[in-house]
């Protein structure tokens, strides 16, 4: 059974970037507007083309004009979005890219990547897209924030033994055995989004109980996105995080669905009932073809 509700082929890279100020008080990547392509004349053999004139100052750098005047109109209309939401997407790719570098220089061999939850779900999806090995384990408010009786902080939940068997089903069918793991040439890395780091610390105890066997496996890892995959983060970096996974409500707009910790029985009815929002389908779309381009 796959779980992966958006599984493009497409790979690619951005080494664009737009500026952060001009739209961040209304920043919202899930919500994009102005999207629909523009109606387009049969172009000129002039390089003053109306096309040429009216097409965006990020489309003219990124593809030039003589290379965006060859295009077909269906090529056209793929890459004809907004200012506004191409300078989202830019932004997100800017943050996938970052990531990206550090992934390639921690593991230069190749990667398998996991995300944990909602929030990262979506770059796990735009790092499909570039050609990554990626997951989503949907599992959220795994953090006791309690203290068992010996006086140790416990940061996993008290779980039902049958919940937790249930989950491992849940699991195999992402491909994520211990056997599968063990026989890959490439590491397995579980990422999310963190703050204190609580819960994907907790998610690794889970992962660590005798009915999962997979925490303890030598080349398996737990890594932050935000912290440990984005070390040396700039001021504009700092603020894009911000804005993407925090202020932007992005877990409203995943492509895993919320399964408290206490549903964790259910996952599977959760998982195979779930699909991810049209504004995050559509913009996802957007930025895979953006990707296409941008590698032509």
């Amino acid at each position: 059974m796959n779980f992966n509700v958006f599984n493009p082929t497409l790979s690619g890279y951005s080494s664009s970037y737009s500026s952060y100020g001009s739209y961040c008080q209304d920043f919202n990547p899930f919500n994009p507007v102005g999207d629909t392509p523009s109606t387009y004349s049969t172009p000129s053999v002039s390089t003053t083309s109306p096309i040429a004139k009216t097409v965006s100052s990020s489309v003219k750098e990124l593809y030039g004009i003589e290379k965006y005047n060859a295009m077909s109109d269906a090529e056209r209309a793929l890459i004809e979005i907004s200012p506004q939401t191409r300078a989202q997407i830019d932004d997100v790719l800017h943050l996938t890219n970052t990531i990206e570098k550090e992934l390639k220089r921690r593991y230069p061999n190749g990667v398998n990547i996991v995300g944990l939850g909602r929030s990262p779900s979506l770059m796990m999806e735009i790092l499909k897209a570039k050609g990554y090995d990626t997951k989503t384990c949907a599992l959220s408010n795994l953090t006791s924030g309690e203290y068992d009786i010996s006086g140790k902080y416990s940061f996993l939940k008290q779980l039902d033994g049958n919940d937790v068997k249930t989950y491992n089903e849940y699991l195999k069918e992402l491909g994520l055995t211990p056997e599968n793991i063990k026989n890959s040439s490439k590491p397995t890395v579980f990422v999310d989004y963190t703050r204190t780091g609580n819960s994907l610390r907790s998610f690794a105890d889970l992962l660590k109980r005798s009915e999962i066997g997979i925490g303890n496996l030598p080349n398996v890892e737990f890594l932050s996105l935000n912290k440990d995959l984005m070390p040396n983060q700039t001021m504009q970096e700092k603020a894009l995080i911000d804005k993407f996974w925090e202020n932007l409500g992005i877990k409203n707009f995943s492509f895993a669905p919320r399964v408290n910790i206490s549903e964790i029985g259910k996952v599977k009815e959760i998982v195979h009932g779930f699909k991810p929002s049209e504004a995050a389908s559509k913009f996802l779309l957007q930025t895979v073809k953006v990707l296409k381009f941008i590698k032509a």
